[in-house]
């Protein structure tokens, strides 16, 4: 699977194709809203997400950063950087130095240069995530550190963190795998203060928020530096509710880095990461969080044709999830045991399981949402019951939802909407409206390319399969020209 990382061919590829595909006839296909002219500035949103604020909050922290750095006041609003993100304006030459300071990125990283040579136009580089931690308080950086950062420095970002917590000391080399040292951290003695905590944690709301768009390759190294970072703390640390709060965010990214892992194809990885994220639930009495954790193992189960063992770890999950679970973190686990009991023909069990999942929806507030349900909303939601209707060869119920979700999801480059788009074909199979299921198939297919989603590609895959008695067509030759460059 490794051409599943050379995105290049297939962009060029997919431009060619969306040119000469004939528009679908269907309700379905003219739901799809299309992008508009504007570029936004996905680079500028990525820091901002990376340091888990909102857009409003961005902008406090500019007005803040302008005053202690020149002494002067900033007007800038949470309205003005979501224009800035939209593409609807672009920043002044002053706040663009402001900005630049503040996240410690060029105007290239920052989205500010259209034609920056260190970024291809449609690519997301290393530097867009990969980039400085920043301060803990976000505040000024010290006259004497103002010029340009020492060579190696924004590669090592953890250390940043561990000096913000008043740990300043060069530290060797750490061998250890990432999940081996954070369960060692658990089991030591630990010390932290409740606003580097808060701090921590909303950086690792912030990477979980990037999973949607970024390929997992690219952010992994942000989450174990993001660990390197959780288990130097932890390793110091005495206990008390401040290094309580500590594991629990520890335990989050490893679940978030034990995703990435299985989204890499690395299962030996993404079990290990499980493990350590389900001991920090065990020692915390986090049911929640042991709840992701088997949610996320039940898609390893389904991908090696196990949907009865991922029933199983579903069913365990919810169970944990009742204890202690959000309704949205609720409404996943039953969604997604729909989707499993569906793919093994147990029509009454999924239909329960997808009632649970609405009803559990409906009652969901952001408040008591988990980090790891930041991507589940409702067009998540009716792409699995779509899957889940379809597997049931319900295509009527399956076409209703389709059309709703289309109409209510953004036209956004985000793994969810690919997962939606293949779900939306597989109801054209059904069908036999073959034209139609293949140009869903292409847009998945694109956005699988541009964030190396191997969850994607997979559902891909599977429709391919579905599509052989149709391989004389030429939509589907087109589309086995599009596969063929990833794998």
């Amino acid at each position: 699977m490794d051409k599943l990382f050379y995105r290049g061919a297939i962009r060029g590829l997919m431009d060619g194709e969306r040119q000469t595909m004939t528009p679908a006839s269907s309700a379905l296909t003219t739901a799809v809203s299309r992008p508009s002219v504007r570029t936004p500035n996905i680079r500028l949103r990525n820091c901002r997400e990376e340091r888990g604020w909102s857009q409003e909050q961005l902008a406090m922290e500019l007005r803040d950063f302008a005053a202690s750095r020149e002494g002067r006041e900033a007007g800038v609003t949470g309205n003005m950087v979501c224009k800035w993100e939209k593409g609807d304006k672009k920043p002044s030459l002053r706040y663009q130095r402001l900005l630049g300071a503040l996240f410690q990125r060029t105007s290239g990283e920052l989205g500010f240069i259209e034609n920056d040579t260190a970024h291809t136009a449609g690519t997301t580089s290393t530097a867009d995530i990969v980039g400085t931690v920043g301060d803990i308080a976000a505040g000024p950086r010290p006259a004497h550190l103002s010029g340009p950062s020492r060579p190696g420095a924004e590669q090592r970002p953890f250390l940043r963190l561990v000096a913000a917590a008043e740990d300043a000391t060069t530290v060797s080399p750490d061998t250890r795998p990432p999940w081996e040292r954070l369960s060692v951290a658990l089991r030591q003695q630990a010390v932290a203060t409740p606003s580097v905590v808060g701090s921590l944690s909303a950086r690792t709301a912030g990477l979980f928020g990037l999973e949607e768009r970024v390929p997992a390759h690219r952010l992994m190294e942000r989450v174990t530096a993001q660990l390197a970072a959780l288990s130097r703390l932890l390793e110091a640390a005495p206990r008390s509710a401040v290094r309580q709060a500590l594991a629990v965010t520890a335990g989050e990214t490893a679940a978030l880095a034990g995703w990435l892992a299985f989204d890499m194809r690395n299962s030996a990885d993404a079990r290990a990461y499980y493990r350590v994220a389900a001991e920090v639930a065990q020692e915390t009495g986090d049911d929640a969080l042991l709840a992701c954790v088997l949610g996320y193992e039940s898609f390893q189960s389904s991908m090696n044709g196990r949907p009865d063992k991922a029933c199983a770890l579903l069913a365990e999950a919810q169970r944990h999830a009742a204890h202690g679970g959000s309704p949205m973190t609720c409404a996943w686990l039953a969604a997604r045991e729909a989707e499993e009991q569906a793919h093994q023909g147990d029509r009454d069990a999924a239909l329960r399981a997808l009632d649970r999942a609405v009803d559990a929806f409906e009652q969901a507030t952001p408040a008591d949402d988990r980090v790891w349900t930041q991507f589940f909303d409702r067009s998540r939601l009716d792409g699995m019951r779509v899957t889940t209707f379809t597997r049931l060869r319900r295509p009527d119920a399956a076409r209703a939802t389709a059309l709703e979700g289309l109409r209510t999801t953004s036209p956004t480059t985000t793994k969810k909407r690919s997962l939606l788009l293949s779900a939306v074909a597989e109801v054209h199979i059904q069908q036999r409206e073959i034209e139609q299921a293949c140009q869903f198939a292409a847009d998945a297919l694109a956005i699988v390319a541009q964030t190396d989603f191997s969850l994607g590609l997979t559902r891909i895959l599977h429709i391919r399969d579905h599509l052989s008695p149709w391989r004389g067509i030429q939509a589907v030759r087109d589309l086995d020209e599009q596969l063929r460059v990833l794998v």
